[in-house]
């Protein structure tokens, strides 16, 4: 291979870094300080609604969620900054790391969110729980968002040879048929594809959303 060969290949490869780098900073902005403002919007609305009911008990409510959820947001934006992980997460507790996630999203929402884990539980790589509790955290909000759900529910199952992540609603759904790719799921996928996984969406008008995520354990 010739000089001027070697060096091309090594422009492009160091173009190929950046462009990777700075699609995963816009997926830690939008994971963290997009989706945290989305929901103190949404406890301000709320508090907005019960301030023109006078209902001052639920207005101080909201408020406090408001408050709390940008508190959340501001620590999960700060640990981007300095790449470091949740303390949960570093200490290998994924498991609490993502009851604490949809926890926390849940309050104040109409929507009964559950997590349950089938199958004999092990690590995973740790930039696989990042991105696992990314996705969680898209999905839901999503969820609370466009869907009009009342029912939430992700299952990790640990196989043998693989690990799959399943998310469903039982919202309003939608025709996956037409353009619907907000940077949303195209993070999410992205995220898969980061991990060599293989993702499916399903859904439909009035069927709800179901999200399939598969890591192969040779992957990690």
């Amino acid at each position: 291979m010739c000089i001027r060969d070697s060096y091309r290949l090594l422009e492009q490869s160091r173009e190929a870094a950046i462009v990777s780098e700075r699609n995963r900073l816009a997926r830690d902005i939008h994971d963290t300080l997009a989706q945290g403002f989305t929901g103190v919007i949404m406890q301000l609305e709320a508090a907005k609604d019960a301030m023109q009911r006078k209902d001052w008990s639920a207005v101080d409510e909201h408020v406090g969620r408001a408050g709390r959820q940008a508190r959340a947001s501001l620590g999960d934006a700060r640990r981007s900054v300095v790449a470091l992980r949740p303390h949960s997460v570093r200490e290998g507790q994924f498991r609490n790391a993502l009851k604490e996630l949809m926890r926390r999203l849940c309050d104040g929402s109409h929507v009964q969110a559950t997590f349950q884990i089938e199958g004999e539980e092990r690590p995973l790589a740790l930039d696989w729980e990042d991105n696992l509790l990314r996705i969680a955290q898209e999905a839901f909000n999503n969820t609370l968002k466009h869907a009009k759900a009342t029912a939430f529910r992700a299952t990790l199952k640990y196989l043998l040879d693989r690990t799959e992540f399943h998310l469903v609603d039982d919202g309003r759904g939608f025709d996956i048929s037409e353009p619907h790719d907000g940077f949303g799921l195209v993070g999410i996928r992205e995220r898969v594809n980061s991990m060599k996984g293989r993702f499916s969406l399903q859904s439909g008008p009035g069927q709800g959303t179901d999200i399939r995520i598969v890591l192969d354990l040779n992957s990690s």
